[in-house]
């Protein structure tokens, strides 16, 4: 995937925990503090790194194009739009999850959020005041948002939106929270809004920041079907698995204990102290499964067992059994499958 070069990714938090956990979040992820200010202004033309090629096909996403010099934000096309999120609900859609709608009242955060992560070359969740470009409504966004930066760099080439959607869903670099990953595939998600800004300064130094809303406190309850989100499931597309070059993608497990409410599904309702998980080939021998470890921080659902298995095949099924997760005080085990597919 383009980005894997380039750029980096800041996972999202809920706000309760945000403070608690920022500092540490801007520490343990790359990208996501450090680095410098955008060179130059708007789309560009000229310089080093290919010319036409990035602005051509950039121009494209935008009925008005962002514009650094006067802190314009741009405005992607209906289409761009539609096309995220089909691609997000494509994503929900393979893991059994309910389809989201598009948040039209959240387009300005995103794009705002997005403008200031391009003008200052870095993420932050909690972006200072100071910053270029800074806008009360790009705070928001940021605060809510999973984000994305690609460059600066005069080599950087255009990542689609769907890859970039994919390189939350696959959260290399982001191992130790998986926070893009369970905020997309949150079961109580109900709605997102998608942004991007893509520009080029005159030095030929490129850069294309994203956002995607995610957070919303009034997704919070409702009432979903799902037992359990599981990564990957059932007939899986390698390339949202095999994103990047990393060996053995870590995989991931979250049960549903309470079908009503996110919060409610933390520890005291699901523990994996004493999980077990195997991965086995059909027809074939256990995989070795290593890097076994719970989380219960609420991005998305409060809980998640990570673990990666050595020797996937593409095209031959794998089953797995998530054996010995309390859930309401009762030890539980689960069972799914999973074929890597074109």
């Amino acid at each position: 995937m383009s980005f894997a070069s380039f750029a980096s990714v800041c996972v999202c938090v809920s706000p309760a925990v945000r403070a608690v956990l920022s500092l540490s979040l801007v520490s343990a992820l790359a990208g996501c503090g450090g680095g410098g200010a955008t060179a130059g202004t708007g789309m560009g033309t000229g310089g080093t790194g290919g010319t036409s090629d990035f602005t051509t096909a950039a121009s494209a996403l935008y009925t008005a194009l962002p514009d650094t010099s006067i802190c314009r934000a741009g405005t992607l096309t209906a289409a761009e739009k539609s096309s995220a999120l089909a691609t997000v609900n494509a994503i929900r859609a393979a893991h059994g999850l309910a389809s989201v709608t598009y948040d039209s009242a959240g387009d300005d955060a995103v794009m705002q959020a997005s403008l200031m992560s391009a003008v200052n070359g870095q993420l932050d969740h909690a972006p200072p005041s100071t910053w270029g470009c800074y806008s009360t409504s790009g705070d928001q966004g940021a605060q809510t948002s999973n984000l994305y930066l690609g460059g600066p760099s005069a080599y950087l080439t255009l990542a689609s939106s769907e890859s970039i959607l994919a390189g939350w869903l696959a959260d290399v670099g982001s191992e130790a929270t998986l926070g893009h990953r369970r905020w997309m595939l949150d079961p109580f998600l109900r709605q997102i809004a998608f942004g991007r800004v893509d520009v080029q300064a005159a030095s030929g130094v490129k850069t294309t920041t994203s956002a995607l809303k995610v957070i919303y406190s009034a997704d919070a309850t409702g009432t979903v079907t799902p037992d359990y989100v599981a990564y990957p499931v059932g007939d899986y597309k390698k390339a949202y698995f095999q994103g990047s070059s990393a060996a053995d993608p870590i995989q991931s497990f979250t049960a549903i204990a309470d079908k009503t409410s996110r919060n409610a599904n933390g520890q005291s309702k699901v523990d994996y102290g004493v999980a077990t998980v195997s991965v086995v080939p059909r027809g074939g021998a256990a995989l070795a499964v290593t890097a076994v470890s719970p989380d219960y921080v609420g991005y998305g659902v409060p809980n998640v067992l990570r673990f990666r298995a050595g020797g996937i095949v593409a095209g031959v099924v794998h089953d797995v059994t998530v054996a010995n997760v309390r859930v309401n005080g009762v030890l539980r085990s689960y069972r799914y499958s999973f074929r890597l597919v074109d």
